[in-house]
């Protein structure tokens, strides 16, 4: 215990002691007429305080700062009473031998001690609060809260200790029955949502701070499209996810980011049958250098595995990887083991396998950039197919317990490269797939902030000055944190059976043109403007649904569907495949591709020249 505690602890313990003492005397007073102490017994009053004493440290009274008093405090310390107060009534009874006198002088005693122990803690916390200190700081911005709730309560609270860099004015919230009510010390305006942009100018607000960790992407937009409008600054408590994932507090204020500009759905994961799979065991992930593959590596990491290995064949961003999981402190560890490594390397994917036998695989590497797989068809299948049959293959082998191949919703009905390839290592999984090694595909849609995504993209358009380029105002997809994803990955990878293709529910379909103008609005210097280019190569207008109940079928898990797939693969036609990937010419890779996958609806590419 530190010299503080120890110094709080006596204080308190001595002011007890005082205000028992007194209790003694008013109680005496009240019984008997006089200020004597009970039959002038000062050793039985000592030893009443002192069991009073020990009850209280008994229930922890002490470890609760004067200042944080609350109905915490009330209900230990009553109990405390309770139980001294029984203990003393029979020492009493005892001595005394008069039941009437007894339980008049103990009511009395105990209801001075419960009022005076108790009511100078709530006396305290009250002359530290804002019915004491005043509400209204003009150090910092006029602030009101959207959302009522438990966390606007906890922001409240903070703001009354004086631990809040905002001046807090009152609540807005959607729920009728707040209306015109005290919440926390602090008003709740009338109108909610709907009418917020009366409430922010009357009041004059100048920030405001969204505190509901998942609210719906219509009423997210609503409020900060008001709050753009006034000049008002926008700030926002943490999501649900990152609150349970991200080891945040519902106080940790923040700035609105582009993904809040999606809104909010509520992701829960159930760790349980992660941890099954996970904790203890050596595992590999591939494509460890990318963004997905960045996400896996360190979500993993709280799980406990014996040993990650990290592959990839970009070296830099694989060193920065190692460098970010050791906490900078080391490049290198046996726990933690960056390997270069490109994943269709027949020999060294062999000997890693070989060498470090690892249980678990997460198979994230791939060419994953759609026009450019267009231009140059063979690199997408060499690796997206041919690394895939390498991966597993050796993870059959060497007898890894589960594989989770990391694909995508362009694999669904492909009309690109990309997608097809993603669609034949899915037919590989399943036909690799044993029940000794268990090789799981995960399918899920665009992750906001991943390389050669939208949203970079359009990032560095603003900042550059440049147009934000759309290719069409009609184009729809659905999009998820690459956190949030990766957690889904992880669930569906472990509760997936084998050959099994799992789907993640994505959420509902975002308009590209309109989240870019959003984007604009919000991040844009003023000057920037959207402007739509044509589509590129390969690309759809929309992305099937992930989740849609005609091609997938529910689990018992809300996030998670188990897709409805027929095709199936011969393993002596698709090593024949292989072997004519660096002899063939583009044309006939594609339509061996669509001889693969008859639903391979091929577009073409404009007529460009590009080195083979």
């Amino acid at each position: 215990m530190t010299l503080y505690l120890k110094n709080r602890f006596r204080v308190l313990v001595f002011v007890d002691v005082f205000v028992l003492y007194c209790c003694a005397l008013f109680s005496s007073y009240a019984v008997e007429g006089t200020l004597q102490l009970v039959y002038n017994n000062t050793y039985f009053v000592i030893g009443t305080i002192a069991i009073q004493i020990f009850f209280i440290a008994a229930f922890r009274l002490y470890v609760i700062r004067l200042v944080d008093s609350s109905l915490e405090l009330v209900v230990r310390g009553f109990a405390a009473i309770a139980c001294s107060a029984m203990v003393l009534i029979v020492l009493m009874l005892l001595i005394v031998k008069n039941i009437p006198y007894t339980l008049r002088l103990s009511s009395v005693y105990f209801s001075f001690s419960t009022l005076f122990l108790l009511g100078y803690r709530v006396l305290f916390r009250l002359a530290s609060s804002y019915h004491m200190r005043g509400l209204y700081s003009n150090d910092y911005s006029k602030t009101i809260i959207y959302g009522a709730g438990e966390i606007g309560i906890q922001l409240a609270r903070q703001f009354f200790k004086k631990k809040l860099n905002f001046n807090l004015i009152g609540f807005v919230d959607d729920d009728k029955s707040k209306w015109g009510s005290l919440v926390a010390g602090l008003p709740v305006f009338e109108g909610g949502l709907d009418n917020l942009l009366t409430t922010l100018r009357s009041k004059e607000a100048e920030t405001l701070i969204i505190a509901i960790t998942d609210l719906s992407r219509e009423n997210m937009r609503k409020a900060l499209d008001v709050a753009a409008k006034l000049g008002v600054y926008s700030k926002i408590v943490p999501s649900l996810f990152e609150l349970e994932n991200e080891r945040k507090s519902a106080i940790d204020i923040r700035s609105v980011n582009v993904e809040d500009l999606l809104g909010r759905s509520s992701v829960a994961i159930d760790k349980t049958p992660i941890e099954n799979v996970v904790r203890g065991k050596r595992i590999l992930v591939t494509g460890a250098g990318g963004t997905i593959g960045n996400e896996i590596s360190r979500q993993l990491l709280a799980y406990h595995p014996q040993q990650l290995l990290l592959l990839d064949i970009d070296e830099t961003e694989l060193h920065n990887l190692s460098l970010r999981l050791h906490k900078y402190q080391a490049e290198f560890s046996e726990e933690i083991l960056p390997i270069v490594c490109d994943v269709c390397n027949k020999k060294k994917v062999a000997s890693i396998f070989e060498k470090y036998r690892p249980q678990i695989v997460f198979h994230a590497a791939a060419n994953k950039h759609v026009p450019m797989m267009e231009y140059y068809p063979e690199e997408a299948i060499r690796t997206n197919i041919g690394g895939t049959y390498n991966i597993f293959s050796n993870a059959l082998k060497y007898e890894a317990q589960r594989c989770i191949l990391i694909s995508t919703d362009k694999a669904v009905n492909p009309t690109n490269i990309m997608g097809a390839t993603k669609r034949v290592a899915e037919l590989v999984s399943s036909m690799l797939s044993t029940e000794k090694t268990k090789i799981v595909c995960v399918r899920f849609g665009n992750v906001l902030g991943s390389r050669g995504s939208m949203l970079p993209l359009f990032l560095e358009q603003m900042e550059a000055g440049l147009p934000v380029t759309v290719t069409d105002r009609r184009i729809i997809r659905y999009f998820m944190s690459v956190s949030e994803a990766v957690s889904l990955v992880f669930l569906a990878g472990s509760v997936g059976n084998s050959g099994e293709v799992m789907v993640l529910d994505m959420g509902e379909q975002v308009n590209v043109y309109e989240f870019a103008n959003r984007l604009v609005r919000y991040f844009g210097n003023g000057k920037s403007e959207v402007v739509i280019t044509g589509l590129r190569a390969g690309e759809k207008l929309y992305e099937e649904k992930l989740s849609d109940l005609d091609t997938s079928v529910p689990t018992e898990y809300p996030k998670v569907f188990k897709a409805i797939v027929n095709n199936s693969l011969n393993e002596q036609e698709f090593l024949q495949f292989l072997d004519k990937i660096c002899k063939e010419e583009n044309g006939s890779l594609i339509e061996a591709l669509q001889k693969i996958i008859p639903e391979f609806d091929y577009q073409g590419i404009p007529n460009v020249e590009v080195a083979k």
